[in-house]
């Protein structure tokens, strides 16, 4: 259905016209309302030949000037990964911009296509950026007219965070009997729909006293009875439930039996998350089997240095949805009901550290072909994968 749709947008962004009329002017209009009203630093018309491009150029700059707009004829239309080359191959496209500042931009771009100066996909990027698509949107052209693909586009279908232990007997026993998560096999207890956690003996990628580096939201809204249940178990207390009317979240913290961080949250309808609440919608709650107290999601947190280059990994190597961004914090959708929040360590819980109590799974629908992909794409690949700032992530 994607493809489908993108190839449609595709069509009508850039597509061959037999000549021009009212379609191709009508077209022209809507693309300067969205670069007038911010929508698109520039926009595109339809590639046309050059005998049409000549007939349609003093409609074209009456409308670009009712709008207070510009358009440049080009002749010359770079070449990138983003659109098939034939597309505007002897063909010439009018660029329409408000300010000469865009103009330079997609002067600069078309030089350092011209010159390679960039990668390819980095140079697809530029553009896409450019002509104001989304990163989920660039991804989607990429994997169209190349080979890439994202991690999410094999199919995504849950996640589990595995968690490291001293005492594993003890740990167990807090998941199961005070917090009522039900024990599945290899020592992993379900939290929602598609989300867990996985509790393992320390190893020796995992000793004791190795740094945490994440903790976990489990997402109810129930706070006041789950606050008052953990307060009647004694479980330590990190930081007190004190719900704020107007904020984007209330919750409380509390702290398992060796120091992870379990942040009791619920979200509210708030400008920051308005699609994660949408998301948030269309999960199913799933009870314990503490007095019918449940949750319908999770958030496992990771900690980061450089928050924007984690993000821009998320985002376009793992190809991730952002449905929550707090400035500080980015939210990403990894599967139904189960989701990674980005942290600036400066601000958070937790801090960065190399080496981590934590990894990361996630259930692949195709997960022979990611492997492949990973073999081809990644030298070195040995079933996980080393994110930018050496998060392990597993694929199962």
């Amino acid at each position: 259905m994607k493809k489908i749709f993108l190839q449609g947008i595709f069509a009508l962004l850039l597509c061959a016209c037999s000549k021009p009329g009212t379609t191709d002017l009508v077209s022209f209009e809507v693309y300067c309302e969205m670069v007038a009203n911010g929508a698109k630093p520039i926009a595109l018309s339809h590639p046309m030949t050059m005998e049409e491009a000549d007939r349609a150029m003093p409609e074209f700059a009456q409308v670009a000037r009712k709008n207070n707009l510009y358009v440049y004829r080009e002749d010359n239309f770079p070449v990138s990964a983003l659109f098939p080359a034939e597309t505007t191959r002897e063909r010439s496209v009018f660029v329409i911009f408000k300010d000469s500042l865009r103009l330079e931009q997609y002067r600069q771009l078309k030089q350092d296509i011209a010159e390679r100066r960039w990668d390819d996909q980095l140079l697809a990027r530029r553009m896409g950026r450019l002509l104001g698509y989304s990163t989920q949107g660039i991804n989607h052209l990429l994997m169209e007219n190349t080979a890439f693909r994202t991690i999410n586009s094999f199919g995504i279908k849950e996640q589990t965070t595995h968690l490291y232990y001293n005492d594993l007997a003890r740990a167990k026993q807090f998941y199961a009997e005070q917090l009522g998560f039900t024990p599945l096999e290899d020592n992993r207890f379900q939290i929602s729909s598609t989300s867990y956690i996985q509790l393992h003996a320390l190893s020796a990628e995992h000793p004791k006293e190795q740094p945490k580096s994440t903790a976990i939201a489990l997402l109810t809204d129930q706070l006041p009875e789950w606050y008052a249940y953990v307060q009647k178990l004694g479980i330590p207390i990190k930081y007190s439930y004190k719900p704020k009317e107007g904020g984007p979240h209330d919750g409380f913290v509390a702290i398992d039996p060796e120091g992870y961080l379990l942040e009791f949250e619920q979200f509210k309808q708030h400008p920051e998350n308005e699609l994660l609440m949408a998301a948030l919608s269309k999960v199913p709650y799933l009870t314990t089997t503490v007095d019918s107290l449940g949750f319908y999601g999770s958030i496992t947190w990771t900690y980061h240095q450089d928050l924007l280059a984690q993000q821009n990994y998320y985002q376009e190597v793992l190809g991730f949805e952002m449905v929550a961004d707090q400035g500080w914090t980015k939210i990403f959708q990894t599967s139904h009901s189960s989701f990674i929040g980005l942290v600036d360590e400066r601000r958070g819980m937790e801090n960065y550290a190399n080496e981590k109590a934590v990894e990361i799974g996630w259930k692949v629908e195709q997960l022979e072909a990611l492997q492949s992909y990973l073999r081809t794409s990644n030298p070195g690949f040995s079933g996980s994968l080393i994110g930018s700032e050496l998060y392990t992530y597993r694929f199962y």
